[in-house]
């Protein structure tokens, strides 16, 4: 019966789109011409660096080492091994998709198990905050600062979600150590060159896969809103007592993550539900998500319950700064906010994939060609060396 039901509603979906492209060409146009332009503005120039870091995190085998200086805190705090560290910082500040790559390499590579790779997604999926600081701060609501409440409320949501995630898995007596066969592995000189292009490569695949996603949906929103659909929700909605600002924008929220944010900023809407729309991400993130995780098996109706968690959660700690304190996160973020807008929001991938790179290269430097460990002293004595070879030939010269 399930099952029948299931196809049922696929059918008249179906129907449903191809009515709408058939009646509604134009809207179809705009809305993926839309959808192109945000992908290619906004979408692939902050989120794409930090999915080829996540990945890379992984394959070069640095989320391993740096797992061995925090796995006290990630164990503590979430239930979950060393490794997972650097995979969920990077799915809190680089965007949606940019966790669920790294957590995918985490399983692929057999770093944790897949029941572990599945309760980080409950909580390493997020808006990063140059989408949420400029995109939706700045740019949405004239205001940096609110941008910033709504930022630290989506990171403080997320880390209450992996705390609670952990305690359950703590009574129902889960591990959080990673797999034996992951322990059993040996260490392995890293190849930076291998693992960036493999990196690259992945990450433009799932980028691909994202983008066709928000295209789509882009298209699809717009033929509702041409097609009046989109109204008679509004006024559904508007019945049941829900105020005109949110009955606008519940539909966009419900579909599209930066649709929705638009629409509720331009009805005047509360910020407290932008704050839901940014945990809730949206249908079509759900789909980007489920497909940057293709081939990892994971509950979607489990996904989407913590995504709707997330932003129930995201809500109510945001109603708490902007009800109790607007003033002090005002002056707060007063005097940065110029500055957080030319320098650092404007482009946070590009400082953040340097400084991963640098902190790459700087950690090959432990591997010597004859497994030897390069110390900083013979670093130093082979730079007094050098220093002196180059004396003694100025010395040469004189004489």
């Amino acid at each position: 019966m399930k099952r029948t039901f299931s196809t049922v509603f696929l059918f008249i979906s179906v129907v449903a789109v191809g009515a709408g492209l058939l009646f509604f060409p134009g809207a179809a146009v705009q809305g993926a011409r839309k959808g192109l332009s945000f992908c290619g503005q906004i979408l692939i120039p902050s989120i794409f660096p930090f999915m080829v870091l996540a990945s890379f995190l992984v394959k070069s085998g640095l989320a391993k080492k740096i797992g061995r200086h925090i796995g006290a805190i990630t164990r503590f705090l979430f239930y979950l091994p060393g490794c997972t560290g650097a995979t969920i910082l990077v799915g809190l500040i680089g965007g949606y998709p940019a966790g669920a790559r790294g957590i995918k390499a985490l399983v692929e590579q057999g770093e944790i198990s897949p029941r572990q790779g599945e309760r980080m997604l409950n909580f390493s999926v997020g808006a990063g905050p140059a989408f949420v600081i400029t995109a939706v701060g700045a740019n949405l609501l004239g205001n940096s600062a609110a941008g910033v409440v709504l930022f630290v409320s989506q990171v403080a949501a997320a880390v209450g979600i992996g705390v609670i995630s952990g305690l359950i898995a703590r009574r129902k007596g889960e591990s959080a150590d990673p797999p034996s066969s992951s322990r059993r592995q040996t260490t392995d000189k890293i190849d930076i060159a291998t693992a960036l292009v493999d990196s690259a490569a992945d990450s433009t695949a799932g980028m691909l896969n994202m983008s066709a996603f928000v295209i789509l949906f882009s298209a699809l929103l717009a033929i509702l809103e041409q097609s009046g659909a989109g109204g008679v929700f509004s006024q559904a909605l508007l019945a049941l007592g829900i105020p005109s600002s949110a009955a606008q924008s519940i539909l966009p929220i419900l579909l599209e993550v930066t649709g929705g944010c638009s629409s509720a900023a331009q009805a005047g809407a509360s910020p407290v539900l932008i704050s839901f729309a940014l945990g809730w991400a949206g249908a079509c993130v759900h789909f980007q998500i489920s497909a940057s995780l293709n081939g990892v098996h994971f509950s979607r109706g489990n996904f989407t319950l913590m995504r709707l968690l997330h932003g129930l959660l995201a809500a109510v700690i945001s109603w708490g700064f902007f009800a109790l304190a607007p003033e002090v996160a005002a002056e707060v973020f007063a005097s940065s906010s110029s500055s957080l807008q030319a320098g650092f929001a404007s482009s946070p991938a590009g400082c953040c994939v340097l400084l991963a790179l640098c902190a790459a290269f700087l950690l090959s430097l432990t591997f010597h060609k004859n497994a030897g460990r390069f110390s900083h002293m013979d670093f130093y004595r082979q730079a007094c060396y050098n220093l002196k070879k180059r004396k003694s030939a100025v010395n040469r010269k004189q004489y």
